[in-house]
């Protein structure tokens, strides 16, 4: 019964009735007569019949129980749900035949909705068909003497087309769902009046969900390729798992292409895999590069060009399995055209010292997220992946740097390139678990989760639950870095250490690297848990790995004051400059809940490098390799009556190093006491206490004693934490103190620290901190051996927070000395930050204040010094609930002194204002309508889930394209695809005080002057952003300020009034104005480098616009224009039907006739 109906619902595009505009097919009364003398059922109101996704409204129906045929009468209505758009359909009659699934059906009316196929607005989201004569056969539709329209007020007259503004009348039409419509015999008519003075023999169009071969002729004219031609045919049909189609083109620019191959395969169980082939150039008519390098461009464009994109999508019961990759020529990259048209039109290379890039090289981008579980025949796989690869690095640079030159301090734009891959299987018996994790940071340092730029990481963990045996292995390639503090900021550090192009990035690094590598390998096996007595007996072997090296990397501000010396460097305090270290070990353990009874041995060998007393980029190296052994007893919770409990734990440790009689000994103590010093029911007072104590010993050749304990210290140290439990009130007062000083030599103090905090949890809602640390450094590297406070930290902090307010205070003070240091005049550096804040909570908004202060002064005896101090002044306003906004507002100075003018020109003030709103409730409701479009149901009906697949759809199409910033601005907004209501808007100012000084105008006074607007809201999308630059230049000792570069980019897309009788408007526009480039005035390029604004009014069922492009072209060294008229049914709002116009290519070229036919190539229209 099922199958018999399958014809009903290809019939999609042919019939309906305008009273059948409700959503639903019922019957109004329950009264059924059925007569079984002549097997026959008939009721007034109908009878609603559901099969699968179809349903039906009958009122006459009977069968032949001989030959099965089921003949209808008295109308029939029905509402047909598919993938591709529901159909409703009326009819008066038609026989269906269950025996040979075929049917006929007389005098019907139908639309079918296209809105998900085309992206038409209602109402002009239907295609509506009408005919005498219906036959289905074969899973196709056969249609006589019908005719089609989209102007939606055909349904007030449904048997009388020439009513509708427009039909297409056909002697013969056959539709093939989910491919294609061929119309034979065919007229067109506006009104009643036949328009084309001939019968047009025959017409095809490709109704193939996300196909785009053309299977008409289309025509165009495009720069790149000329006049081009296409027309192509479609192989597979609905229900076949593999579909596709060809399509050739031809330009008479460029040669012969491929210009759309489609290769699709739908599996049983695991989703679908398409391939798909955009012109692919087979044949080039441009043979050998030009002499003249400004032709350079038009020639890689038409000398190989091509695009290939794979996907794979799979959602279903074991998960989610998304991928897509595009591999394609530079010049299919719409973004990326952009920026190397830019560079190229105004010199931006040479002024970079780059080479240039070009446009016929490949790149690919690929992309993944995946969740899947229950897999195998146990189902006891899983499998999680994210990705996010670029296959040229260097051309998606230039993206990169476009976008992230703007940027300020504490920026969240990031460009990671990334893998993430995890297997894991996981039974009764045993789990392992496989991981890969790979990261290319393309702008280190943006933000402040950029905790590295490079990392290979690859693991993987066996467990067998029987007896616990235990295998893991972890291996890493990677750097690492840290935080910026506010006192090192500075606005003028360039990043172009570690990006990809070697150019300076001239954004504000919001963290810096700490270790040029940090690489470990780790093996660990634990071979099993074996029970002894009440005791667990685990022998376990170890390999234990580490390569690591600090960054050395200068600030280029320190090197030109205080020259290139270790004092320059961001890491400069620290000593270790690298560390190589390898151990082997085999433990033994016996341990029960109170009880470690452990013994180990193994092999030793390690390499470090340290610099500590010394400033001239020199090291001691110490290299050592020994053999040890190491015992473990500890014994815990040992009671002490009803006052508490201690514990103790000592080790022993003695390594026997090669090729000498050199030994150490290494004995730790740890202690811990809890003591109940008072308990009630409401109140109880605890102390915590640790004690532990370490000591080397070193017997040997004396000449080897500090090399053999380098990186070793004896230390005492202490930890006391007393808590106060009042139940409702609860107070902790921490206090701790560690001493240590080096096991060779004189046994001088090499670190003393001291902490304290009080913290006190009044309530839920309402908390008080206190924390003071004292860490100091010491050394005897000095030429007269005297030990030396060489660094100092002291921080202090309070922190106060209630249901309402929000307040504190931190401060810190470092203390850098350089004192009777063989390699450096003696020097002192002091810095300083604090910080404050206050808050205060609304009922659904939050103010917060915010001050800093961050001071560097150092002072060398032979004259070289710095004076920097840094303050910012910031308020945040934020609103909560459906409806958010953020108000944020920064200033920010940054002085160096006035003594030098290496310092006077880098004073400045910088100002921040930042506007954010969001609504909630319209992004609920933007989904709810794309989800009654999605499944075509009414609002009451869709469901929760199926709100968040919309979502998940939403996000996966825009993420690709974001992820790599492939969309240009002029597309960013025409699709308005985030479907929330949104508004941002933000702009910085940058000072120069130097130059404000001299002019006293702050216009002209600006270093960098950057800002944005963003509007999504309904049926307009505004998109604007700007960013101008200018510097001080170093000429033969003087400095001289110019201007650097200008940039604006603008693009509008608005629709006034209502769908089908409004107006639509896009613009875009792009400036660029390359300060540095002495060949613009030569080139005849001016600022602008492409303008376009297109204006359509919408009249009923179509739209008439017009268009104006302008744009600059290397190749002429001038600027062409195109000016254009057209055409466009609304139910396909993304493709014009036809064009005409002209075009003038600029230089002494003459102006000639421009237009297209199906296929319209245009900047305007959206290419990705």
């Amino acid at each position: 019964m099922k199958r018999k109906f399958i014809f009903l619902l290809i019939l999609s595009a042919i019939i309906i009735n305008n009273n059948s505009y409700s959503d639903n097919a019922t019957a109004d009364s329950d009264e059924v007569v059925i007569d079984l003398n002549d097997n026959t059922m008939t009721s007034e109101s109908g009878v609603a019949v559901t099969n699968g996704n179809m349903k039906g409204l009958f009122y006459r129906l009977q069968r032949d129980p001989v030959t099965g045929e089921i003949t209808f009468t008295n109308n029939a209505l029905m509402n047909i749900s598919q993938p591709t758009g529901n159909i409703k359909i009326e009819t008066e009659s038609g026989k269906v035949s269950q025996k040979d699934e075929r049917g006929e059906f007389y005098n019907s009316f139908a639309y079918i909705n296209v809105a998900k196929m085309t992206g038409a607005e209602a109402p002009n989201d239907k295609i509506y068909f009408g005919s005498p004569y219906i036959k289905y056969e074969d899973e196709k539709i056969y249609a006589k003497d019908s005719w089609v329209t989209t102007d939606f007020n055909i349904v007030n007259f449904q048997k009388e087309p020439q009513k509708a503004g427009y039909h297409i009348f056909s002697s013969d039409v056959l539709v093939e769902p989910d491919k294609q419509i061929t119309l034979k015999n065919s007229d067109l008519f506006i009104g009643a009046k036949d328009v084309i003075p001939f019968t047009f023999p025959w017409f095809r169009a490709n109704i193939r969900s996300g196909s785009k071969v053309p299977l008409f002729i289309t025509l165009q004219s495009d720069d790149n390729y000329g006049t081009a031609t296409s027309m192509g045919f479609l192989y597979g049909n609905r229900k076949d798992k593999f579909r596709g189609g060809f399509a050739p083109k031809f330009a008479d620019k460029m040669g012969i292409l491929v210009g759309r191959w489609e290769n699709w395969y739908r599996f049983d169980n695991v989703g679908e895999t398409r391939l798909n082939i955009d012109d692919w150039l087979i044949y080039a008519k441009e043979k050998s590069e030009p002499k003249n390098a400004n032709e350079l461009q038009d020639y890689e464009k038409r000398r190989k060009r091509y695009r290939v994109e794979l996907t794979h999508d799979y959602d279903g019961e074991n998960g989610s399995f998304h991928f897509i990759s595009q591999n394609s020529t530079r010049s299919m990259v719409g973004n990326l055209t952009d920026v190397m048209e830019k560079f190229d039109n105004n010199n931006v290379y040479s002024s970079l010292g780059l080479d240039r890039f070009k446009f016929d090289k490949n790149i690919g981008f690929y992309n993944l997220d995946a969740n899947l579980f229950n897999l195998g025949e146990a189902k006891d796989l899983s499998f999680t992946g994210k990705m996010s690869l670029v296959s040229d690095k260097k051309a998606y640079g230039l993206l990169v740097y476009d976008k992230i030159d703007d940027i300020s301090y504490g920026s969240t734009i990031d460009h990671d390139l990334y893998t993430n891959l995890s297997l894991t299987k996981d039974n009764d018996k045993y789990k392992l678990t496989a991981r890969y994790d790979y990261l290319y940071d393309m702008d280190p340092g943006s933000t402040r989760n950029d905790t590295m730029s490079r990392n290979e990481r690859i693991g993987a963990d066996f467990l067998l639950k029987e007896n616990g045996l235990n295998i893991s292995y972890d291996k890493r390639r990677g750097d690492d870095y840290r935080n910026f503090n506010f006192w090192e900021e500075d606005i003028n550090t360039s990043a172009r250490k570690r990006n990809v192009l070697g150019i300076d990035f001239s954004y504000t690094p919001t963290t810096v690297a700490k270790y040029e590598f940090n690489n470990f390998e780790n093996i660990k096996a634990s071979l099993g848990n074996y029970k002894v007595g009440n005791y667990t007996f685990t022998p376990s072997v170890s390999y234990n790995f580490l390569d690591r090296k600090l960054d050395t990397a200068k600030d280029t501000y320190r090197a030109t004051v205080l020259g290139t010396n270790r004092l320059a460097e961001f890491n400069r305090f620290e000593n270790i400059l690298y560390n190589n270290s390898l151990e082997r070990r085999a433990d033994l353990n016996l341990s029960n809940d109170n009880e470690t009874y452990r013994v180990g041995f193994g092999k030793t060998t390690s390499e470090i490098w340290s610099r500590e007393g010394l400033f001239d980029g020199t090291y001691r190296k110490y290299e050592n390799k020994s053999k040890f052994y190491e015992i473990q007893l500890g014994r815990q919770n040992l009671p002490l009556g009803s006052i508490g409990t201690f514990g103790i734990d000592g080790t022993f440790r003695q390594d026997e190093f090669d090729a000498s009689s050199d030994k150490t000994s290494l004995i730790n103590l740890k202690l811990n006491n809890d003591l109940f010093l008072y308990k009630t029911e409401n109140f109880d007072v605890t102390n915590k206490f640790k004690a532990e104590i370490q000591k080397y010993n070193f017997s040997g050749n004396k000449n080897n004693e500090e090399r053999r304990l380098i990186t070793k210290s004896d230390y005492i140290k202490f930890d006391n934490s007393l808590v106060f439990d009042g139940k409702s009130t609860v107070s902790t007062y921490d206090i701790g103190y560690k001493r240590a000083k080096n096991p060779f030599g004189e046994k001088n103090k090499s670190g003393e620290q001291f902490i304290t905090g009080l913290g006190i949890k009044f309530d839920e809602d309402t908390n008080l901190s206190l924390k003071y640390t004292d860490d100091k450094r010491f050394t005897t590297k000095t030429n007269s051996g005297k030990n030396v406070n060489d660094l100092s930290m002291r921080q202090y902090s309070i922190d106060f927070e209630t249901k309402k307010y929000d307040l504190g205070f931190s401060n810190t003070d470092i203390d850098f000395v350089g004192d009777d240091f063989s390699t450096i005049t003696d020097f002192r550096e002091d810095i300083n930050e604090h910080r404050i804040r206050a808050g205060y909570k609304f009922d659904n908004s939050k103010i917060s204040l915010s001050y800093a202060e961050g001071k560097d002064k150092l002072k060398v005896d032979d004259g070289r010094h710095l004076d920097r101090k840094n303050r910012m002044y910031s308020m945040a306003y934020n609103i909560y609930g459906d409806v958010e906004q953020d108000f944020v507002g920064t200033y920010k100075t940054y002085r160096y002194g006035h003594n030098r003018m290496v310092d006077d020109i880098r004073n400045t003030d910088t100002y921040s204002f930042s506007y954010a709103y969001r609504d909630k409730r319209f992004e609920q409701e933007e989904l709810m309508k794309y989800a009654t479009l999605e499944y075509e149901k009414p609002k009451d009906q869709i469901t929760n889930d199926e709100i968040e697949q919309i979502r998940a759809i939403l996000d996966r199409k825009s993420s690709f394209y974001n992820q790599f910033e492939l969309t240009r601005i002029q597309d960013e907004t025409f699709r308005i695809g985030n479907y929330k209501k949104t508004l941002s808007a933000y702009v910085t100012l940058e000072k120069n005080n130097k130059r404000y000084s001299q002019t006293g105008n702050l216009k002209d006074s600006l270093s960098k002057f950057t800002g944005g607007l963003t509007v999504s809201y309904n049926r307009l999308g505004i998109g604007y952003t700007f960013t101008e630059k200018s510097s001080w230049k170093n000429s033969g000792g003087s400095y001289k300020w110019s201007k650097d570069t200008k940039e604006h980019e603008l693009s509008i897309y608005a629709k006034i009034g209502k769908p089908s009788q409004g107006w639509k408007i896009k613009t875009y526009a792009m400036f660029y104005d390359n300060k540095n480039d002495p060949t613009s005035s030569k080139n005849r390029k001016r600022s602008l480098d492409s303008i376009g604004v297109e204006i359509g009014k919408e009249m009923g069922y179509y739209e008439w616009a017009i268009s104006y492009e302008n744009r600059y072209k290397t190749s002429s060294r001038d600027y062409e224009w195109r000016v254009g008229v057209h055409f466009t049914l609304l139910t396909f709002p993304n493709n014009s039907l036809f064009g005409i116009g002209a075009k003038n290519r600029g230089g002494t070229a003459s102006t000639k006739p421009d237009g297209y036919l199906l296929d319209r190539p245009s900047q305007l229209k959206n290419s990705y």
